[in-house]
Parts: structure tokens; C-alpha cells; sequence
């Protein structure tokens, strides 16, 4: 009576542990403002900046969230991503920011554009893009400016930045608000060296 009592406790004790619930997947994104068009803000700007798409080192470059632990241990979620690859999503909010913040227009890379026409090129290589258990959201890397002349790109500015947001609170929300100020931080730093 002993034995079966006690085989039957531990299949109960296993199956509880077999059945455990999986836990629902958020996505998240970083909100944008309204910008002109690009053909309308084309038309009304002679200043125009073609930006690459933002360069993230391969480990920021994923669309789980990371988070970088003590002891240079890092933490990849398994329920929390962005809802788009970082790069495009930084890609596309440094030029929406841009075309908020100044009098340039600011169009992606791999659109149409005619080299000949005076602009400058903007490259953004970001080498941390992580939550960090001290310092909150950390944004660093080097941004580089390029004018066009003669029919070849010449480098014209080069800026290193460091930004770091504490959290309001702990969680992931909390964590993406504090990466959105960062980006908004790096559009605002260009546009005050543009």
C-alpha cells in the first residue's frame, strides 16, 4: 500500500512538472512621430543626408532583447523581442528623428537617389544596444558623416556617443522606453553636429 501510494505521489509529482504552461511572447517597438513625406520634404530641402542602414555588432543585432548580467555574463530573452530586426528599426527611427529635428532630409540608403546632386552620407556603427543591471539602457558606438565632392565621398565628421537611460521601474517595458530615449538622444546629438 506504501509503495503504490508513493509511486502514485511521484507520477503526480512529474506529470505536474511536464505540464508547465508556456509563457504568452511580447513583441515590442519603438514608437515614431509624423514626418513629411520623402518627396514633399525632398522638394523643400536642398540639405540632404542619404543614411545607411544602421550597423549593429552581431550580438545586439537580434531581435530577442539583451541584457547585459555582472560578471560579463549576458541574458538573450526567450518571450521579449522587438518586432522588427534592430537595425531596421533603428535604421528607420535616426531618419524619421532626423526629418523631425532639422531642416535636411533624411532618406534611407537603398532608395533612389541621384549621386551627382550634392548630399552628404551619414554611417552609424552601434557597438552596445542592451539593458544593463546597473546603468539601465546603454546606446554607444560611432556615428560618421560623409560629403559627397568630385564624384567620390569624402569623410567630413567622425563622433563617438555613449547614452544611458536608468529605468523607471523594472521589466521590459520599462527597458524599451529607456532604449527610446536613447535613440531620440542620438538623433538629437547629429542634428546639433549637422
Amino acid at each position: 500500500m506504501k509503495t503504490r501510494f508513493t509511486v502514485s505521489m511521484l507520477c503526480v509529482l512529474l506529470a505536474g512538472c511536464m505540464t508547465n504552461k508556456s509563457l504568452p511572447v511580447s513583441y515590442y517597438q519603438l514608437s515614431t512621430t509624423q514626418t513629411l513625406s520623402e518627396a514633399s520634404a525632398l522638394s523643400q530641402s536642398s540639405n540632404i543626408i542619404i543614411v545607411d542602414k544602421v550597423q549593429l555588432i552581431e550580438l545586439f543585432n537580434q531581435q530577442a532583447l539583451v541584457q547585459l548580467q555582472p560578471n560579463n555574463k549576458v541574458n538573450i530573452a526567450n518571450f521579449h523581442f522587438w518586432a522588427q530586426p534592430p537595425s531596421d528599426m533603428l535604421t528607420w527611427h535616426l531618419i524619421n528623428g532626423l526629418n523631425t529635428a532639422s531642416d535636411t532630409t533624411a532618406i534611407k540608403s537603398d532608395k533612389f537617389y541621384r549621386h551627382n546632386e550634392k548630399h552628404r552620407r551619414l554611417v552609424v556603427e552601434v557597438d552596445e544596444f542592451a539593458g544593463h543591471f546597473e546603468k539601465g539602457a546603454v546606446m554607444s558606438g560611432t556615428w560618421y558623416l560623409y560629403t559627397y565632392k568630385d564624384k567620390s565621398y569624402q569623410l567630413s565628421q567622425v563622433h563617438p556617443f555613449h547614452f544611458e537611460t536608468e529605468l523607471a521601474q523594472d521589466g521590459f517595458n520599462a527597458l524599451v522606453a529607456a532604449h527610446q530615449k536613447n535613440v531620440k538622444q542620438l538623433s538629437l546629438h547629429i542634428n546639433q553636429s549637422l
